[in-house]
């Protein structure tokens, strides 16, 4: 969602010939979502910062017409960060028999100390499904992939058969005011006029590959939103994005430099902790 794809982007769009070619987005279980406690929330966010702090604690400043580096990240290729990209990759493992071969390749390079480890594929929905899986989410209610386009999916088949009992929901930007847990998603396929701008334009192509990107919320303030994602510029890094008056992610925030616009945000969904445990328990939403 945030940098320009590069030679790593041409190469990804080959290999998710080979995914699409394999791989559609699975139906729903038979049986409902798993209820999950609002601590899921806060579980989420320590994740990331996590994460981002082992990566350096990198800062992208995107409110403005320029990105502007606020603080440095280190990169994927850095020994003390090999491990971590390794986790997310081995997240989404049982996803294709490909993945632990690719692996394997990477691990190898590594010892060779090989400064393109990682380049090959981007990392992204990996990292997201690494959160994820950490938290203890199944992957009934969130469908851990390394591609963002499939658990998008995933979340959209759940939304349709049961409703809001759902873990996540999918919206349009001006339906909902990000809160932290929520993913931030956006298109970044080619051409750059043909992206899509509305869920309902994905729920009419379900199953099929298409580039994206999506970031975890962590905070949000007054007139800046703060998330953190994988793979931007090769690291794990915070971006801060602004936020509308009305607190809402403004559509139109891409630039000519081929940084994507978001276009849709996964809404949190989380049991009110306060309810009684009941089969038709309250959703505590974040409005």
């Amino acid at each position: 969602m945030i940098f320009p794809g590069g030679l790593r982007w041409l190469t990804f769009g080959f290999c998710a010939l080979l995914l699409a070619a394999c791989e559609t987005a699975r139906p729903p279980l038979d049986a409902p979502p798993v209820p999950y406690p609002e601590s899921l929330r806060e579980r989420l966010v320590d994740l990331a910062e996590r994460e981002w702090q082992a990566f350096g604690g990198g800062i992208t400043d995107l409110r403005g017409p320029e990105r502007v580096e606020l603080r440095p990240a280190l990169s994927e290729d850095d020994p003390r960060v090999f491990h971590l990209v390794q986790g997310y990759w081995n997240a989404v493992r049982e996803e294709r028999d490909t993945w632990p071969e690719y692996v394997e390749n990477q691990r190898a390079r590594y010892r060779e100390a090989d400064a393109e480890v990682w380049r090959p594929l981007p990392w992204s929905a990996a990292f997201i499904s690494y959160l994820m899986r950490s938290a203890g989410v199944d992957r009934g209610d969130f469908r851990w992939s390394a591609a963002h386009s499939f658990y998008l999916d995933h979340a959209i088949h759940m939304e349709q058969r049961w409703g809001e009992r759902a873990l996540y929901t999918p919206l349009d930007l001006e339906a909902h005011r990000p809160a932290p847990g929520d993913l931030l998603c956006a298109d970044r396929s080619r051409p750059a006029d043909e992206r899509l701008q509305r869920v309902a334009q994905r729920a009419e192509e379900l199953g099929e590959f298409r580039g994206m990107h999506c970031d975890l919320v962590v905070g949000r303030y007054s007139g800046r939103l703060a998330l953190i994602g994988g793979n931007l510029g090769n690291a794990v890094r915070m971006v801060y994005l602004p936020l509308d008056a009305e607190g809402r992610v403004p559509r139109g925030l891409g630039d000519s430099s081929g940084r994507a616009a978001p276009f849709l945000v996964l809404r949190l969904n989380l049991v009110d902790q306060d309810a009684p445990a009941s089969p038709a328990l309250t959703l505590s939403l974040a409005k």
